[in-house]
């Protein structure tokens, strides 16, 4: 009975840090039963999610379903789902008033406020949160669907508050839901799954600048992810992850080349 009422954070059944609070608390209950008949997930390593303390948890990008389906895995294991998000969501008229009262973090890219959103995670790392990530900071752009290289926005995070990362990977969620279509296509065999790796700890090397040992940690987080990714398409990731500084499509910073096409998921 408590795992049941601590998935759907009844009472006092969460540690207080893991509480998802009113404005989650009453959308998972329309929500998490849609999310569960379309995506039909499967989800491994859940035992991995620490009880209580702080997390940073980073996570590969795929469509738009990525949020539904990294909530409700959280939401589901007695977590309450806390993103860094992109600004312009909290602009939408409701959405943003909702994503504000859920507690969720706005990233503002590129400008003289781009600090507050690391701030605000520190803050929250500090009263015990765990936070969800997308290091990428989009969807991926590589031709098959591998994550790519990343900020270092998690590995900073990490190395100035002492709280673990903890690697996940999802697959499926762009065959559900394509990049540039308005709603979910769910269809017959359409499945979302995720496989949830070991949190670990890390720290700067000796000799190393705090700049050098980000951007080590994050190559070897991501390099974790694939290979998550990897165990869940039964595939090998590649040896060097795709570099998303060079493409003509760059929609975070506003850069698009109207011949390009994103990628389809491979039907795997």
């Amino acid at each position: 009975m408590m795992p049941l009422l601590r998935s759907w954070d009844v009472g006092t059944a969460r540690d207080p840090a893991r509480r998802a609070g009113l404005v989650i608390g009453l959308a998972q209950l329309p929500l998490r039963p849609l999310v569960r008949l379309l995506s039909r997930p499967q989800w491994q390593g859940t035992e991995n999610f620490p009880a209580s303390g702080a997390v940073i948890a980073c996570g590969n990008h795929l469509s738009a379903f990525d949020p539904f389906g990294y909530g409700h895995l959280l939401q589901a294991s007695g977590i309450a789902p806390r993103f860094l998000a992109k600004e312009s969501l909290f602009r939408v008229p409701v959405l943003g008033a909702l994503l504000r009262s859920a507690r969720q973090i706005p990233v503002l890219r590129g400008t003289s406020r781009s600090g507050d959103a690391l701030d605000a995670a520190r803050e929250a790392l500090g009263r015990g949160e765990l936070l969800m990530v997308f290091p990428e900071g989009t969807y991926t752009r590589d031709p098959e669907l591998w994550p790519m290289q990343a900020r270092l926005g998690a590995a900073r995070l990490a190395l100035s508050t002492g709280a673990p990362l903890l690697p996940i990977a999802t697959w499926g969620g762009r065959g559900l839901w394509p990049v540039g279509s308005p709603l979910p296509r769910p269809g017959r065999g359409r499945r979302v799954r995720m496989r949830v790796g070991a949190p670990y700890t890390v720290a700067i090397g000796e000799g190393e600048t705090e700049h050098e040992a980000a951007l080590r940690i994050t190559e070897d987080l991501m390099a974790r992810i694939a290979a998550l990714l990897g165990e869940l398409r039964g595939l090998t990731p590649p040896d060097h992850l795709h570099d998303p500084r060079t493409d003509a499509h760059r929609p975070e910073i506003g850069r698009t080349d109207p011949g390009f096409r994103a990628p389809t998921e491979p039907r795997r």
